[in-house]
């Protein structure tokens, strides 16, 4: 959707698809929203959104830091571990877009800085969200075939294939984002600056709006195997409650470890999603007065700032699901696990303690 104004008023003339895309949704309606003279509104533009943003990148930037420097030694062992690193490599880089939004929202930077956020930060921004998205999905598989499927194909469970699976995923998204930045090549005015979409050529604003498509595709595909695969573990689990109890307690850490990566994507990206719905609809924008338009642009970016908080929420995955990653933060500043501080006590059996206390090493 794009935003047009007239004679200082919102005017919802036209709805397009490109409100969902890479571009304007984060370069785009900043000068509309200005126009409208009211204080409020510019205060969410230059005061808000960028302290919100400011908050997340510091965060971000020292917990995945942390993140880093945890995984950094820890060896590749198994295919949830190697998720996990890819899932912090995309973080990071989303995070270094968010200094570029902050400037801009501020007002702190030239006219034509709009230019590099449409060519380049905000075709990463989303690129990189939704190579999150994907690897959230590859370990709901990942956990769902652990548990239910522990004897499949042996070549699924290897790291080669791990491997090769994460290096196509990240080869088909740059494939998708690349034309993006290429074919963003407009000559910028004061009149097209601040409209992502009209720094683009023809053949740009088709891919554009290809990808668009294809990202929210994507979505919905990785929200049902989500689903599918929560659904699947649990009830897996629950046919096979009386088996041994250690392994009925490990088969309950997989199901817990992806139910706090099923929290983790309805918090970021659903809200988001279900918020860009009614810009699919062209006929809804003729429906709404200015009020509307405000009340919908301003639902938009606070779900996008959600989208934008998984960048700090994706540590407590690494926490809770990775005993490697917990384990090598707890020795780094001389805590003690809970499991490691009750296998000390001599008075406690260890095979008690193996038990009940078992991690599975995912």
């Amino acid at each position: 959707m794009i935003w047009r104004h007239s004679t200082g008023k919102w005017n919802g003339t036209t709805m397009t698809d490109h409100e969902l895309n890479q571009g304007n949704s984060i370069s785009g309606n900043f000068s509309d929203l200005h126009a409208n003279n009211t204080t409020a509104n510019k205060e969410f533009v230059t005061i808000v959104l960028p302290v919100l943003y400011l908050v997340i990148f510091v965060a971000s930037l020292l917990l995945n830091g942390l993140a880093v420097w945890i995984f950094f030694h820890i060896r590749n062992k198994t295919s949830f571990i190697f998720y996990l690193k890819n899932i912090v490599v995309a973080d990071l880089i989303m995070t270094l877009t968010f200094p570029f939004r902050i400037v801009r929202d501020a007002g702190f930077g030239p006219w034509y800085f709009n230019v590099f956020l449409c060519r380049y930060s905000s075709v990463l921004f989303y690129a990189n969200m939704y190579t999150s998205i994907i690897f959230l999905g590859l370990i709901s598989i990942d956990r769902y075939l652990k548990v239910v499927k522990p004897f499949g194909d042996s070549r699924m469970y290897s790291i080669t294939f791990t491997k090769v699976l994460s290096v196509c995923v990240w080869v088909v998204m740059g494939f998708l984002a690349l034309p993006n930045i290429i074919l963003t090549n407009g000559q910028p005015t004061v009149e097209t600056i601040n409209e992502c979409i009209k720094l683009k050529s023809p053949l740009g604003v088709k891919w554009h709006t290809a990808v668009t498509h294809l990202n929210s595709c994507l979505f919905v595909v990785v929200l049902v195997i989500l689903i599918g695969c929560y659904i699947a573990i649990s009830r897996y689990i629950q046919k096979s409650s009386k088996q041994f109890i250690s392994q009925s307690s490990r088969k309950r850490k997989h199901n817990q470890s992806i139910r706090v990566v099923v929290a983790v994507f309805f918090t970021c990206f659903l809200p988001y999603h279900l918020c860009r719905i009614p810009f699919t609809f062209s006929h809804l924008d003729r429906l709404l007065d200015d009020s509307g338009h405000i009340i919908l642009y301003y639902c938009k970016e606070m779900t996008l700032f959600l989208s934008a908080c998984n960048v700090c929420l994706d540590p407590i995955i690494y926490f809770f699901m990775c005993r490697s990653f917990s384990r090598r933060l707890f020795k780094k500043s001389n805590i003690r696990t809970r499991s490691e501080s009750i296998r000390s006590l001599q008075s406690v059996r260890r095979s008690e303690v193996r038990i009940y206390y078992e991690y599975t090493d995912v």
